[in-house]
């Protein structure tokens, strides 16, 4: 829960720094709507940017629109592929290789919900396997 916090964080502040320099009206509530919504996996993000691409389109035309809609594409794609594993790593300590590996084999094998528990997932596996190396370690320097 602490990394999907902390990702909420970095994401309202990047969706606010984008929409503010993009002139979008309600920059600081989109960006806490951002915010909020990044805390359902998946659909969140999608359901963060409709209201936001909805008021640019309203207020600025089809040019504002379509640079509010490519904003929030590259931030979700930054998050996907930089933020999400650095915090993962961070937060869980799997290595970013494994949480993407995780991800990409949950997705396949039980959807949506394999999406949720893969990294803990594979967290678990990660930590059985250290401590199965370290007995293994340890019963290798004893000698009998």
């Amino acid at each position: 829960m602490q990394g999907q916090l902390l990702l909420a964080v970095i994401m309202g502040v990047l969706v606010y720094l984008g929409l503010t320099i993009l002139g979008v009206k309600h920059a600081l509530l989109l960006a806490v709507i951002a915010a909020v919504f990044e805390i359902i996996p998946v659909f969140g993000p999608t359901l963060a940017a409709v209201p936001a691409i909805i008021i640019s389109f309203v207020d600025g035309g089809a040019t504002l629109g379509f640079l509010t809609v490519a904003l929030y594409v590259i931030a979700q794609q930054f998050e996907n592929h930089l933020i999400y594993p650095l915090v993962v790593t961070r937060v869980v300590g799997v290595p970013p290789l494994l949480v993407i590996l995780a991800l990409i084999v949950g997705a396949k094998l039980a959807g949506f919900l394999g999406i949720l528990l893969s990294v803990p997932a594979a967290g678990t596996i990660q930590e059985l396997v250290k401590d199965i190396e370290s007995r293994r370690a340890f019963a290798g320097d004893v000698e009998l």
